[in-house]
């Protein structure tokens, strides 16, 4: 009898301590490459947080894409970071239909998936251009 006891309060002071625990549990941010284009220019932007992509994210987490967003091929390019990230975009790629996985990408840490974006501006640059998320790539 007396162990039934201590079975049943070990038990409910276990419960109580684990709902604490539970309840302190967040989400990981998404982490986001999202392939822009800025009019005259198109680059490769990094967010740690997906959530903060209605800003420019820095100037080392920024890369330029020289010569753009290859169809049929791979492309990559490197963050002031020192980070290169790479990605392959399959043809027909800019006509797909928006959040139609379209790719792939790597930086050398994660794999990325990629998906057509809905061309939303990202953020204006200092020059007033409106850079305009083509596609973007979540950590898969």
């Amino acid at each position: 009898m007396q162990f039934t006891k201590l079975a049943i309060v070990a038990f409910l002071a276990g419960v109580g301590l684990a709902a604490p625990a539970e309840a302190g549990l967040s989400k990981r941010a998404r982490e986001s490459v999202h392939l822009v284009d800025c009019g005259t220019y198109q680059v490769a932007d990094y967010y740690a947080d997906d959530t903060q992509d209605g800003k420019f994210p820095g100037d080392n987490n920024e890369c330029v894409s020289n010569g753009g967003f290859h169809e049929g091929s791979s492309t990559s390019c490197k963050f002031g970071s020192g980070v290169t990230f790479s990605w392959f975009l399959s043809s027909g790629a800019r006509s797909a239909a928006q959040a139609t996985q379209v790719g792939t990408g790597s930086n050398g840490f994660h794999n990325f998936n990629c998906f057509r974006d809905d061309n939303h501006v990202l953020y204006t640059d200092g020059h007033g251009n409106a850079c305009k998320s083509i596609y973007v790539c979540f950590d898969a």
